[in-house]
């Protein structure tokens, strides 16, 4: 702009210079033809000089007029084509100053309105990439977003913590170098080929475990179904494969824990009406055999049912104030001949005061099951050592044996429903499999805290931790 303003003035002084003098020429030889018989020469020179000065000062006051005609047309122009510059490189606040109405205004008021308009679709682009990333960052799913030559151009936060991985691992890197899944490159294969959506269930090894994924690979199609690339989807289903395992299990346990007592109680009916009955010490042994099953098939059922409402929302206790010292007196007259079979010595601590808030019944039924587990899993002549002790505001209950102990692996699975470590010793000893899942049941409706330790070979103890005051 300032190179062309220089050479408009440039043309204008010289188009200007050779009008003027021209001028001055012909006037002069004008008026020297008309005035040279009766005028003097000092008088032309007059006249030359008159003429000179009266057209050198027309000529500058042109040129100061031409100036300020030329800086009221070129300065909305300069001004125009900084802001035009300045949003091409992206600066969509510029604005310039909007003069007069005329054409050179409307230039500016037209830049100024295009500058507002990129400013607002800047600023709403700006929004909705924010709202975008936001959402792809804090979704409860991983995301990898792949082009259509095959370069990684996004992994979100989900799957990085997931994958354990880096940005740098992957960004910018084809997807079949960064991901070290053969069956996930799969997915992304059979999407780039068929160009329609591709899910399947994966098993992918993440650090040290086997974890779930329901994989989503969809392809990104343009306006013109033109293939633009592909985004991945992963799901962590490991939990609801482990709640599905469980539920099998659970069927399966049932099942078989059902069958066996139904069996027998047939097998020893059916014994009998064919003739074993005549027998009196044949029908004095088969009847109680028939007993101890119904006996071990309702314990069952009703270990099944308390379990039941143990897991419905609307369960609730029955608040008291509970002496522990009473409960675990009661519990302990109940083993009492157990304990004295086997020859194991049981020896009980009492400190502080143990009154707490709680469900009596259901806190009995609680240490009931522990106390005759340690008896059970105790060989004979070994020894059990029960500590109840009042700390601040919470009530300890220890409960030790010498017995076989527990496997470290094994550990996290015994509150299971059906889960047995020694599964031979348990069902020869009446257990149904689901005494430890309802303690654990009922010393969190408690709002406490059961924690176990245990070496093979070397026992186990329970730990509940019980509030004094109820929580609600």
């Amino acid at each position: 702009m300032k190179r062309f303003r220089s050479r408009f003035l440039n043309a204008q002084f010289v188009i200007l210079f050779i009008v003027f003098s021209m001028m001055i020429v012909f006037l002069g030889n004008l008026f020297e033809g008309i005035l040279f018989e009766s005028a003097s020469q000092e008088a032309l020179s007059n006249m030359w000089l008159i003429l000179i000065f009266s057209f050198a000062a027309a000529f500058f006051i042109i040129i100061y007029i031409s100036l300020r005609i030329s800086n009221q047309l070129t300065k909305p122009l300069e001004g125009a084509l900084k802001v035009a510059n300045e949003l091409a490189s992206g600066n969509f606040k510029a604005r310039t100053y909007e003069y007069k109405l005329d054409e050179t205004g409307q230039l500016s008021h037209a830049l100024n309105i295009l500058a507002r308009n990129l400013q607002t679709m800047t600023t709403s682009y700006e929004i909705q990439q924010n709202r975008l990333m936001t959402l792809i960052e804090n979704m409860d799913s991983g995301l990898i977003l792949i082009d259509s030559k095959g370069h990684i151009n996004l992994v979100n936060r989900f799957y990085k913590d997931t994958f354990q991985i880096q940005v740098n691992d992957y960004m910018d890197l084809l997807y079949y170098e960064a991901i070290p899944y053969r069956d996930i490159i799969r997915i992304v294969e059979e999407t780039l080929l068929v160009e329609q959506t591709v899910r399947k269930q994966v098993e992918l090894e993440v650090g040290i475990e086997i974890r779930h994924f329901d994989v989503s690979g969809a392809p990104i199609l343009d306006q013109d179904n033109k293939l633009k690339g592909v985004v991945l989807v992963f799901h962590d289903i490991t939990e609801l494969k482990k709640l599905e395992q469980m539920r099998k299990d659970f069927v399966a346990n049932v099942s078989h824990e059902l069958k066996t007592p139904v069996t027998s109680l047939k097998g020893f009916a059916e014994t009998l009406l064919d003739g074993a009955m005549e027998n009196k010490a044949f029908r004095t042994r088969f009847l109680t055999i028939i007993l101890n099953e119904s006996d071990r098939l309702q314990s069952l059922i009703q270990d099944l049912l308390d379990l039941s409402k143990m897991e419905q929302k609307h369960f609730s206790l029955n608040w008291q104030v509970v002496d522990l010292k009473e409960v675990i007196d009661d519990c302990l007259l109940m083993t009492q001949s157990k304990a004295e079979k086997k020859g194991i010595e049981v020896n009980v601590q009492y400190e502080g005061n143990l009154h707490i808030k709680g469900d009596t019944n259901r806190l009995k039924q609680v240490f009931l099951n522990l106390i005759a587990n340690s008896i059970t899993y105790t060989p004979e002549d070994g020894k059990v050592t029960i500590s109840v002790k009042e700390s601040s505001d919470i009530v300890q209950f220890i409960i030790s044996d010498n017995g076989i102990g527990i496997r470290k692996e094994e550990l996290p699975r015994i509150f299971e429903r059906f889960y047995r470590v020694d599964r031979a010793r348990s069902r020869n000893s009446g257990g149904t499999g689901l005494g430890l899942a309802i303690v654990k049941h009922l010393v969190e409706a408690h709002h406490g805290r059961i924690d176990v330790k245990s070496e093979l070979g070397d026992g186990t103890t329970f730990v509940i931790t019980l509030n004094k005051k109820r929580h609600f």
